[in-house]
Order: C-alpha cells, then structure tokens, then sequence
C-alpha cells in the first residue's frame, strides 16, 4: 500500500485491521486507533451491483450484517461500539434499527454523502472492537435531509413505532400484540385487515410539500381489500388527500390528490400489487409529474391536474383510508417513508436495490487479520563490523522482500527471508543504511523502512615504514612496518590486517614474513620503492619508502653474479597474511577467517 500503519518512512501497524486503525484525522470527532476492528463497506453502482447510472446525495444506506460476514462476540452486546467513517476518516452518522448479538443479526443504516452513478469500488470503513465506546447510534442525523417521517416497523407489544427523523411518532390503533413480524428490514408490523383493523396513526402536520413529494413503502399483501391503502394523509373524506391505494380490489395502483371543491387529480398504474411476496412502492411528485416506481422501475408517470393543498393535514394513516368504507390494509408493510421533495429515480433505484434481498450494492468486507499484523523492526544503531538481526512480521502474505535503499549496505544474501542478518561494513565515519521490508498482500504491498545507523567504532592501522633504509642487494633483509595501534585494533575486534605490498624503481626477488617483506636479491644498484597498504575492511592506509641498493659495503659481485631470469624477480601482489604466517596471493578461505582475526 505503500500503506503502512504509522506514518514514518512507511507505516508501522495498520490502517485497517485487527492491530489498531490509525486514523486520527484533525477535527475527526473520534481517534479509530482506539478501535481494535474494522472493515471496508464496498459499493457498487455499475451494472454488476445496482446498476444505478446517476449519482445519489446524502443517501441512508442499509448494512446488514449476519455471522456469515460479522463476528458480533468482537463488538458490544448492542452494537455501541460501531463507528463508520469515508476513506479519509472523516466520520459518518448512522443509526442501529436492529442489533442481535445472540441471533448474530443486525441493520444499520449510514448516511452517505456522495454516492457515484455506474462506479465500483466506493468505499466505506466501519469500525468495532472498542469496550469504552459509547453508543452514538442518531436516526435523526442519518434522516435529516428532507424526510418528514421515516418508521422502522416492528416492535414488541402495542408500543409505539419510534420516528427516526424529526416528525411525529406512529401510534398504533386496534394493535392486539401479535403485529411485529420478520420484515425485508429487521422486523415489520402486519395488519389483519379486519374491521376495523390495525393501523398506524403518524400524528398532524404535513402541509407543506411545495418542493416536492415521496412516499415509499415496502409491503407484502396478503389479501385484496377494496381501495385499502398503503398511507393516507388528509383531512377526513375528500378533504386535502394524498394517498397510495389499491384500485378498488384490482391489482392497480393508484395515486390521489384531492383538492376541496376541485376535481381529483389521479395516476394509475395497470397490475402491479402482488399477493404474498415483498415489493418495494414508491410515488414522486416533482414539479407537478408523478412517477409511480415498483422495484424501482417506473410503471406509470403523468402530470398531476391540481397542486398540493398546504393545509394541515391531521386524518393521517399508514394501512388505513379516511372514508369509513374503505379496506384496512392486510399484510405486511416495512419502512414506510415520507419525503417533502420529488426524489430521483436514481434514489428510488438505489433504495430498492440496496434494501432489497440478495442485494449487490454494497458488500462488507473485512480487513486481513494477517495484514493488520504487518510491521517492520525499529531503528537501531551498532558499531561497524558487528553482525546486527533484523526481524519483519508479515503474517499469511503472499511474498515478503528485503531490499537496501541507500548506504553502504553488505549484499543481502536471502532477501525473501523475515529475518534479515548481516555485518555491518567498515565505514569511515558515522553513516546510515536504510532497509527496506516489504510484504504483497493480493493487489497491495506494504512496506515498512528500517534505519541502521553505523558507527565508525574501528581504529583503521596507524604504521611506520622504516626510515631511509640501506641494502646490499645480495644479502637477505627484513622490511617490516612499525604497527602503533595493533591493542586498539584488537580491543575493537577487528584486527584481522590485509596487506598489499608494491615494488617501483628497479627488479628484486622477495617474500612474505608474517610481520613485513623479505627482501631477497637485487640485479643492481640504484633506488627500490616498496609500497604497503594495510586495512582491516576498512579503507586502506597506504604509505611507502625507499631503499637504497648500494655495494659500498663490497657485495656488488655477489649481485652481478645474481640469477637474470626476469622472472625470477617479480612484486608481491595482493596477499592475506594470517596468525600464524602462512601468506597467500589470494583471501584465504572460510576456516583462515578466525585466524586472521588475530594480531599479525
């Protein structure tokens, strides 16, 4: 993800999982990383999920959550504990109409402010996991754009069904108890239909519907009462009406706007109401069209003859007509909703699919327990030379890889391993290596970047080479160099030396000694210059002198008598000299290597 949990050089932790949920965004209400769960919501408007083309504003979208998809023992008994929030943090008001942690069964509706037409892959987090949380469950937020009731049907006894937006309560009428059912929703209220039968009274009001009107309901008939109503809202018989109603006992549907003293304005559909199975209605008004939608589809649209009275209406029913001969609606009816604007058929569209059984719009998706649990080692500081152990946590990834970013960083020789170990190089001063730990998680990788400060903690060799030196060229000569600092060097673990001797001015035969060069045979007199670089994996030192071939002291013949083969007279090259003075021209192997360790 180029994604990490914490944000340093990469991130430590993770943004979304069972480790915690760093979000804290400034002037977030709350810092998810006190929430020890959490999952994306994905959306989906293209043609394979809702197949809604045009965008939708401030939209109460349904989650459902069953065991199939939500471990409920994680959260609080009653779901206080949720929190839902865009990709960004920045929260988002909802509302539990429903939460059972011992059936594992819940809906939650969460306002979404911008909703895309025809796109995959929007996102929601929702988080859990937090035994402090208080419950900020708020119908009233999340139903606050424009309805004037919304009721989640259901509910034990012959109470009250709780409004969710800023309107009146729906009081039950002739409930006998037995009215709460399994709904498309959570549950819902079924009415008997008798006479007189069940019904919900929601209260007066509802006069003002100059910018629009909507009412949708999701209802499961049982029975074809004579022009039983889904919702009625007026002022008694032929008194300022509003009402969805089945045609007389036919299979239409039929939308009414009666005005006192002016003829009734009407939209009727053809068969439309189905016996025994959930459907979704809903009727808009919209600069004076009606649009009749079933499943969101429209099935029946035309101009409405009169405008809406902007009376009070106090005769107002969900299942119930104000003429006293009409039927009581038999069935089942859930979420009736009454909105004071016309809205979109991509509103109606979404609503049905999203509320819908077997729905495809949005899909809970939990974040990889294993990603949660990926994070790189921290920094750390060691001497140059010393062996350091760095441990990555990447649990069930795909592939995991170390890499070096930048230093003087030693090859890594087993970069798909979690735990990197290697010895730091000699460095001339105090540097850095940055590593980097990386792990593929489908199509995401994260990765984590790990600082090494190394310091230069290792004497490099501190020689002399002898002064002015003088040679017969026939008889044999030590050339040795004078080492100050060989405790410091071992004190420092590392005095391993590596020697490079040179040779310049003029042909003689030598060899190695443990501790320098042996001069051997010149073929004449003149100037030798003998080079040597010293270093203990650090940078070499390198210094040189002069040695002077004279014969004062009478062995000339002895020289001119001298082998002349030139190659009999050869430099040294490069060489490891090791404890106990074996001298090769090459490193030696692995089993010298503890030897040459020690002091030359």
């Amino acid at each position: 993800m180029e994604n990490k949990p914490t944000v340093r050089s990469g991130f430590r932790g993770l943004l979304f999982g069972t480790a915690a949920a760093a979000i804290n965004i400034a002037g977030a209400a709350e810092n998810y990383s006190a929430w020890g769960r959490s999952a994306d919501l994905i959306m989906d408007t293209s043609p394979a999920g809702a197949n809604v083309p045009g965008q939708v504003i401030n939209f109460p979208m349904l989650v459902r959550l069953t065991s199939a998809d939500f471990p409920f023992s994680e959260a609080r008994g009653k779901g206080q504990d949720i929190r839902f929030a865009k990709v960004d943090g920045t929260p988002l008001d909802y509302e539990i109409e429903r939460w059972d942690s011992a059936q594992a069964r819940a809906e939650v509706w969460v306002k979404v402010d911008l909703i895309a037409g025809n796109k995959a892959g929007q996102i929601v987090k929702m988080f859990w996991g937090n035994a402090t949380a208080a419950d900020s469950s708020d119908g009233k937020a999340v139903f606050s754009t424009n309805q004037i009731g919304v009721w989640h049907m259901g509910g034990t006894g012959t109470g009250a069904r709780a409004n969710s937006a800023a309107g009146p309560a729906a009081v039950p009428s002739n409930y006998d108890g037995d009215e709460s059912r399994t709904g498309i929703i959570g549950f819902a209220d079924s009415l008997d239909g008798k006479d007189p039968g069940d019904y919900l009274d929601i209260g007066d009001g509802y006069q003002d519907f100059s910018a629009g009107f909507t009412f949708s309901v999701w209802a499961y008939p049982t029975a074809a009462g004579k022009y039983a109503r889904f919702f009625e809202l007026g002022n008694g018989e032929n008194a300022d009406n509003i009402m969805l109603t089945r045609d007389s006992t036919t299979d239409n549907i039929r939308f009414d706007n009666y005005i006192s003293g002016s003829p009734m304005s009407k939209l009727q559909t053809g068969a439309a109401i189905s016996l025994n199975q959930w459907q979704h209605f809903a009727v808009t008004v919209s600069g004076g069209n009606v649009k009749i939608f079933k499943n969101g589809v429209i099935i029946a649209s035309g101009a409405m003859g009169n405008a809406f009275s902007g009376n009070q209406r106090t005769s107002n029913f969900i299942g119930k007509s104000g003429w006293a001969w009409d039927a009581y609606f038999q069935g089942m009816l859930d979420e009736p909703e009454i909105t004071k604007v016309g809205r979109s058929d991509n509103w109606i569209k979404l609503c049905y699919q999203n509320q819908k059984s077997g729905q495809a719009f949005v899909v809970f998706k939990p974040t990889s327990v294993c990603v949660s649990n990926f994070k790189g080692p921290a920094d750390m500081i060691a001497d140059e030379g010393a062996t350091v152990r760095l441990d990555g946590t990447a649990d069930c990834t795909a592939s995991l890889s170390w890499t070096a970013l930048s230093g003087p960083a030693p090859r890594i020789l087993d970069p798909e391993s979690r735990t990197l170990i290697v010895t730091l190089p000699r460095v001339a001063a105090d540097t850095a290596i940055v590593y980097r730990f990386a792990a593929a998680y489908g199509d995401s990788t994260f990765h984590d970047d790990v600082t090494v400060r190394v310091r230069n903690a290792i004497p490099d060799p501190v020689f002399t080479l002898p002064a002015n030196p003088i040679w017969n060229g026939a008889d044999t000569m030590a050339f040795r160099p004078s080492i100050a600092n060989m405790a410091q060097m071992t004190a420092a673990g590392n005095a391993a030396l590596h020697w490079t001797w040179t040779l310049k001015g003029m042909e003689a035969d030598t060899a190695w000694l443990r501790d320098g060069l042996l001069l051997k045979k010149a073929l004449a007199e003149g100037r030798l210059e003998v080079g040597l670089c010293l270093d203990n994996s650090g940078s070499p030192v390198c210094k040189s002198a002069t040695v002077t071939v004279s014969n004062a002291a009478g062995g000339a013949s002895s020289i001119l008598r001298a082998e002349t083969q030139a190659s009999r007279f050869r430099a040294p090259m490069h060489s490891w000299h090791d404890a106990n003075g074996r001298l090769s021209r090459a490193r030696p192997s692995n089993r010298f290597a503890a030897e040459a360790r020690q002091a030359p």
